[in-house]
């Protein structure tokens, strides 16, 4: 009996020994296997990756033939770096130029007798507006009368004690008295003839007239002071005007001030004598210069600006006071400005809420490529971040070449 629980005792220690063998076996074949396979995986995901970094390298790229270049106009430009332009744009207001206005009045008091200019007409220097009928008119045309017969009596007077003397009928006394008379008859006559100047009349009319008249009494005429056109009349005929009221005003239009709203923050770049360009919005196609001619000493308190006034030319007539515009000041920068890298603005364009440009990477192939802007100046948009100095840029075409790009994008999903 004993000897038969030590057999099975020895039976069933060496079935776990085979047991516990295999066991082992087994583990150590699958570790086997698989030890293979985890050091596989990293060389085998290293393609896939380098895969997805290609696509991701080829993604926004368009490819363009000869042809499709030449269709969609497109036009390149290598990047440089320059300094910045300093163009400072401010709103502006067309006036009149404060020197050649003319605000037109009566001499004297009187009634209007005759009115010849209308409004809108064109005038020239010196000629006759309005005629006026002034009682110191009359006043001045009698004193004339006045002086004039006295200093004919006192030369007729200056030549009989001329005559009495040298026959030594009167004294020499005598005649130096009428010599004085009539050298004041004569100061008497000039007076005269110098309010007819003030009134208006430079020549009394009957000493250029013909002399088997009777002279007529002139009336006091209302003259233009300079050429241009009448853009105020307050008269009527018949009407009763005096010196205080103004009968016409007229303005040289062939030059006109512009008004520039200067901000504070750009005080410091603006000088007297730079160039302006003007733009207005009747005349888009056209462009405007002058420069400025003065510059205000006292600043807007409510908008924080100072006036700067420029003088525009406007022989041809096409700009009126009163338009609006936009001023472009061409502002010189201080000196150590550092240089900056500058596109037109029609070389950048939006996707989303994102800038890119088109960068030119072999012939005919173009890839979009994000950047960061700065501000906007004139027409050219500074790059912060995504360009280097050297590369090609897309500066024209850029439309057709993100439509391509959109297209493959949409083929693909």
């Amino acid at each position: 009996m004993k000897e038969i629980r030590v057999k099975k005792m020895n039976v069933a220690l060496a079935m776990f020994c085979a047991v516990f063998l295999a066991a082992l076996v087994l583990t150590g074949g699958c570790s086997k296997k698989e030890t293979p396979e985890a050091q596989k995986t990293p060389e085998a995901a290293q393609p896939a990756e380098a895969g997805k970094e290609a696509e991701a390298a080829s993604e926004g790229a368009v490819k363009l033939t000869p042809e499709g270049l030449k269709a969609g106009g497109i036009e390149v430009q290598k990047v440089a770096a320059s300094l910045p332009s300093g163009l400072i744009s401010a709103t502006a207001t067309l006036e009149l130029n404060g020197d050649r206005i003319a605000r037109v009045n009566p001499r004297a008091a009187g009634r209007a007798v005759s009115v010849s200019a209308s409004l809108g007409d064109r005038v020239t220097h010196g000629q006759v507006l309005a005629e006026i009928d002034s009682v110191d008119m009359d006043q001045a045309w009698t004193d004339y009368l006045k002086a004039k017969g006295r200093l004919e009596l006192a030369d007729r007077s200056v030549k009989r004690e001329e005559t009495l003397f040298q026959k030594k009928v009167s004294p020499e006394k005598d005649v130096l008295r009428a010599r004085q008379d009539f050298r004041e008859a004569e100061a008497d006559l000039r007076l005269a003839k110098d309010r007819f100047r003030l009134l208006g009349v430079e020549v009394p009319p009957e000493e250029t007239g013909a002399k088997d008249k009777e002279p007529q009494r002139p009336l006091i005429p209302v003259c233009s002071p300079l050429s241009g056109i009448i853009i105020e009349k307050t008269v009527a005929r018949g009407e009763m005007v005096g010196p205080e009221k103004t009968l016409f005003t007229v303005a040289d239009l062939s030059s006109l001030w512009l008004m520039v709203d200067i901000y504070e923050q750009n005080l410091g770049s603006v000088r007297v004598g730079m160039q302006v360009r003007l733009a207005v919005s009747a005349y888009p196609e056209k462009e405007f210069k002058g420069r400025i001619s003065y510059l205000s000493d006292i600043m807007d308190e409510k908008t924080r600006t100072v006036k700067a006034r420029v003088t525009i030319d406007n022989r041809g007539g096409s700009l009126k006071p009163g338009m609006f515009a936009t001023a472009s000041i061409d502002a010189v920068k201080n000196a150590g400005v550092e240089k900056v890298i500058a596109l037109p603005e029609e070389a950048v364009f939006l996707d989303g809420s994102e800038r890119f440009v088109f960068v030119q990477e072999g012939e005919g192939k173009f890839v979009a490529r994000r950047v960061s802007i700065g501000p906007v100046s004139g027409r050219k948009v500074e790059i912060k971040e995504g360009l280097k100095v050297g590369e090609v840029v897309v500066v024209k075409g850029v439309f057709t070449l993100k439509s391509e790009l959109k297209k493959d994008t949409l083929q693909e999903e």
